[in-house]
């Protein structure tokens, strides 16, 4: 092989790699990790944090290890959760994997990944829109108080605030900036504060998952109010 060709196949390696880069092992940094039922599962950092970000985040199972291209807030008070569940009810267990993709003033972002045993992941149905679907309101400005009608999930609610409880009031109920999720008794259940506010709550969506076609797809909703 002539040696002017050896620089251009260089080059065409370089470009032809991720956009992130996995360090080494002793740098990388441990997000979560559990040793339970007979499941030995860790998941690091796959490169450093840039801005506030993990891009590229490492799973091993049971002494096998792949690379994803996840990103999540490098805080460790935001480090993802893992947990093993058989939310679609079939066979083994699955590796719920919970990241934190953003944060803010009354916002949060949240992204799952359910793994099965050969590493193909079960495709996610979108909570938000289900629950934007189970969800209509109407907004009221009096001069001293707002009130709002909504109603959810076919039932009815109403709330009302002094106006200076809050610097904006949103013209109808607002959710999507916050979502989270949990597993409950081998289900998927997504949580979606209902707002009025930046910084005033209602209550809660719930939707609930269940497995369908190989998928789980958003399908009960029910509504806690805050106390």
């Amino acid at each position: 092989m002539s040696l002017l060709i050896i620089p251009k196949l260089i080059c065409a390696a370089i470009i032809a790699l991720p956009g992130y880069l996995p360090v080494p092992n002793q740098e990388r940094t441990v997000l979560a990790e559990i040793k339970e039922n007979q499941q030995d599962i860790t998941l690091r950092a796959a490169t450093k944090s840039v801005q506030g970000m993990y891009s590229g985040i490492t799973v091993t199972w049971n002494n096998q290890t792949e690379l994803f291209p996840w990103e999540n807030i490098s805080e460790p008070a935001y480090y993802p959760e893992v947990l093993t569940a058989n939310i679609d009810g079939e066979g083994q267990d699955e590796v719920i994997i919970i990241l934190t993709t953003g944060k803010g003033t009354g916002a949060r972002g949240s992204a799952i990944h359910v793994l099965q045993e050969d590493w193909t992941e079960i495709p996610i149905g979108d909570p938000i829109a289900k629950a934007q679907n189970s969800l209509s309101s109407m907004y009221k400005e009096h001069q001293a108080t707002v009130e709002y009608t909504m109603n959810i999930a076919g039932k009815e609610y109403a709330y009302s605030y002094p106006v200076e409880d809050a610097e904006m009031w949103f013209e109808e109920a607002s959710i999507g900036r916050i979502l989270r999720y949990r597993v409950q008794d081998n289900k998927l259940i997504a949580e979606i504060p209902v707002q009025v506010s930046p910084g005033t709550y209602t209550g809660t969506i719930e939707v609930e998952f269940r497995a369908y076609n190989g998928k789980l797809i958003p399908s009960e909703v029910s509504y806690i109010e805050d106390l």
